[in-house]
């Protein structure tokens, strides 16, 4: 049996910028995630500058509920600092990156990130992606 189809490609048309968050020293898990989903998301999103760059905007929230199942798999060896990801996606890095410098991000988004999150561990990551499987 042939196949005919191609090999998937990277996107030229999008590029995601993820970053990986851990919570604020003295703050729980449950307050981060809870801030996170249910204040930062509102504030962040309600930015002129986020809603005119960005394309989408996920959260991707760790479930403690699930440590003991992702301890007994084989895929990683440590348990990381990391309670979330926070994902943007816009035409170009650019377009992410004008929303980091914008005055009304750093004088409403950065006071309220201070709250909940660490700066000093964040990790960030960058580039074009492909979907491979992607159901509706």
């Amino acid at each position: 049996m042939s196949n005919n189809s191609s090999p998937p490609t990277l996107r030229t048309d999008r590029v995601r910028l993820a970053v990986l968050m851990a919570p604020k020293p003295g703050l729980s898990f449950e307050e981060f995630d809870r801030y996170w989903l249910d204040v930062h998301a509102n504030i962040f999103s309600s930015i002129a500058i986020a809603k005119r760059n960005l394309l989408k905007y996920e959260q991707f929230h760790l479930d403690p509920n699930y440590d003991g199942i992702v301890a007994a798999q084989s895929l990683a060896q440590t348990k990381t600092s990391f309670r979330g990801i926070a994902i943007f996606e816009a035409t170009s890095l650019d377009k992410i990156f004008e929303i980091f410098q914008d005055e009304e991000y750093l004088s409403v988004v950065v006071p309220d990130e201070r709250k909940f999150f660490d700066h000093e561990k964040a990790q960030i990551l960058a580039g074009p992606f492909v979907s491979i499987i992607d159901k509706p």
